[in-house]
């Protein structure tokens, strides 16, 4: 069985720390662990001129600031009015 690579991560402080600086433009919510890739969904009213997925590519920075993890994000996708379905997986290369 593979070990699932999220194992040793507290997400709820990750979370925690992105929504104290994101919300109430964005809330990142934790949904689940899929087939050792992270799923989160993203709610709020997107200020756009900020570049919308900013929002997302922001995770990725507190996940490798708190954890040393480095993610890239696999897929985005609408799920209802300004909510959206990030799927998250660790990337095979660090970034510069």
């Amino acid at each position: 069985m593979l070990k699932n690579p999220f194992d040793n991560i507290n997400i709820n402080e990750i979370l925690a720390e992105y929504n104290k600086f994101r919300s109430p433009e964005v809330t990142a919510k934790f949904l689940r662990f899929k087939d050792g890739k992270l799923v989160l969904e993203f709610e709020g009213t997107f200020c756009n001129t900020c570049g919308f997925h900013d929002y997302f590519e922001d995770f990725i920075y507190e996940m490798k600031r708190l954890n040393k993890i480095e993610l890239k994000v696999d897929d985005i996708k609408e799920s209802d009015f300004q909510k959206f379905i990030v799927i998250y997986s660790i990337s095979d290369s660090p970034s510069p």
